[in-house]
C-alpha cells in the first residue's frame, strides 16, 4: 500500500502537466498553452522553436512580440506589447514578470492630458541566456530598455535603465550588483 500512493501521485502529476496547467500553473507544458502559443504565432507573434507561452500570459499586440528559441513564458507574466518586446534564445523567465513598454511623459508640458495618458511606446530587448527572476519588472521608459546577453535580474527587481552584458542587477530601482560569467 505504501508504494501505491506515490505511483498514483506520479500519474496525477503527469495528467496535470499534459492537460491542465502543470505544477502550480507555472510551466507552459499543457495542451492549452501549446494551443495558445500556436494562436499567438497565427496572430503575428514570432515565437522560436521549443518555446512556449503559458495560456494565462497577458499578451497585448502579439505582432510586437519576438521570442527566441527555448524560451518558456510562465503564467502570470504580463507582456504589454504596445512597443516591441524581444526576448533572446534560451532566456529564463520567472513567474510574475512584467514587460511594460508604455511611457507616460508627465514632464512634457506641450502635451495635453489625453496625450500623456495614451503615452508613447518604446521597445524592450532582452538578450540571449538571460535570467529574469520572479516578480521582476522591466520598464522601457522614454528611451526603451536593453538587457545584454547573459545578464540576470534578481527577484523583485525594477529595471528602468539599460543593463550591459553578463551583469547581475537587483533592487528597486535596479542597481548593479556584480559581473557574472557567461555560460551557455
Amino acid at each position: 500500500m505504501e508504494r501505491v500512493f506515490p505511483k498514483i501521485h506520479r500519474v496525477l502529476r503527469e495528467i496535470d502537466a499534459r492537460f491542465w496547467s502543470g505544477f502550480l500553473g507555472e510551466l507552459p507544458t499543457d495542451i492549452w498553452s501549446m494551443v495558445y502559443t500556436q494562436w499567438l504565432r497565427l496572430v503575428g507573434a514570432k515565437i522560436g522553436v521549443a518555446s512556449a507561452v503559458h495560456h494565462n500570459v497577458k499578451v497585448w499586440n502579439p505582432e510586437n512580440i519576438h521570442i527566441g528559441r527555448g524560451v518558456r513564458i510562465p503564467s502570470s507574466t504580463d507582456m504589454a506589447g504596445m512597443g516591441k518586446i524581444s526576448i533572446g534564445d534560451y532566456t529564463l523567465i520567472g513567474a510574475n514578470v512584467s514587460f511594460i513598454t508604455n511611457n507616460h511623459p508627465l514632464e512634457e508640458s506641450h502635451l495635453n492630458w489625453q496625450e500623456v495618458m495614451i503615452g508613447t511606446q518604446q521597445d524592450i530587448t532582452v538578450g540571449k541566456f538571460c535570467w529574469l527572476m520572479n516578480n521582476s519588472t522591466i520598464v522601457a521608459g522614454k528611451d526603451g530598455l536593453k538587457i545584454g546577453d547573459y545578464s540576470w535580474l534578481a527577484s523583485g527587481t525594477l529595471a528602468t535603465k539599460n543593463i550591459d552584458e553578463a551583469e547581475l542587477w537587483g533592487g528597486v530601482p535596479a542597481k548593479f550588483v556584480r559581473k557574472i560569467h557567461k555560460r551557455e
